[in-house]
């Protein structure tokens, strides 16, 4: 039982008492005086203990479960095929192709928080509004190369333009991202029952869900590389060379002797 609570029954006691004991006139003043007081601190007592008790939270439990992964879809390259062979596009609204997606992608924690990352999906979204889940093909990606051209400068001052295959290494997702860290790579995806037209400018979403439970996306608005400039990489240790589809890493392009 409350302090006042106790207090409040005392004072109605001694009025009770004084009362008794003085009598007369005197006696049944004092008597009402400590009635008053002793209802009003009971009924305040009772009032109180029927208010909830707040709950208080420091500013420590507020911010704990704060997250802010910064999620970046870079750039994607589709290649489009048939029968897992490379098919030229004759009509941008054809449906019967497949296609292969490689995105590349950034994720920055700009928290102090180590964060583990359980859960990973790209989707599509289609021009009347509807979500296309892409298939992930993880642990595939040194099969591909990404076609870039590189400004060169020989021993001679010339500059030249060379072809190039640069390795695509897969977003490693396995690993927690330290607090402040970023980590970069890319994601190899597959699709179908789609056109190059709605590949092309459809918004492709990467969704994370990291181990606070909470939800981040990045999205690619488009337009993207259909075809882009991803080639299958065959390496020595097959016995053969790399695929005639890519361009040559040691060929190089035209000289270009202006200053």
């Amino acid at each position: 039982m409350a302090k006042r609570t106790w207090v409040g029954l005392a004072v109605l006691g001694c009025g009770a008492l004084v009362g008794i004991l003085s009598g007369g006139t005197l006696g049944l003043v004092s008597a009402a005086v400590c009635l008053v007081i002793g209802l009003v601190l009971f009924v305040a007592s009772e009032t109180r203990g029927l208010r909830p008790t707040p709950t208080t939270t420091s500013e420590a439990d507020l911010t704990s479960h704060k997250t802010n992964l910064l999620v970046l879809v870079k750039e994607v390259h589709v290649r489009p095929q048939r029968s897992g062979k490379f098919q030229e596009i004759t009509d941008p609204n054809q449906p019967d192709l497949e296609f292969e997606i490689f995105a590349h992608c950034w994720l920055i924690n700009d928290t102090g928080d180590r964060l583990g990352i359980p859960l990973v999906q790209m989707s599509l979204t289609k021009p009347d509004g509807t979500h296309l889940v892409l298939q992930r093909m993880p642990g595939d990606l040194d099969k591909w190369r990404l076609g870039r051209l590189r400004d060169e400068l020989d021993s001679w001052g010339i500059r030249y333009l060379q072809a190039a295959q640069e390795a695509m290494p897969e977003l490693d997702i396995t690993e927690p991202l330290e607090g402040g860290a970023t980590r970069q790579g890319w994601l190899h995806l597959r699709a179908e029952h789609l056109t190059p037209t709605e590949l092309r400018t459809s918004p492709i979403t990467l969704s994370i869900i990291d181990s606070h439970c909470k939800s981040h996306l990045g999205v690619a608005k488009g337009p993207h590389h259909v075809p882009g400039r991803v080639w299958p990489f065959l390496g020595k240790s097959d016995g053969v060379p790399a695929s005639s589809e890519a361009p040559s890493p040691q060929g190089r392009g035209r000289a270009i002797t202006g200053t």
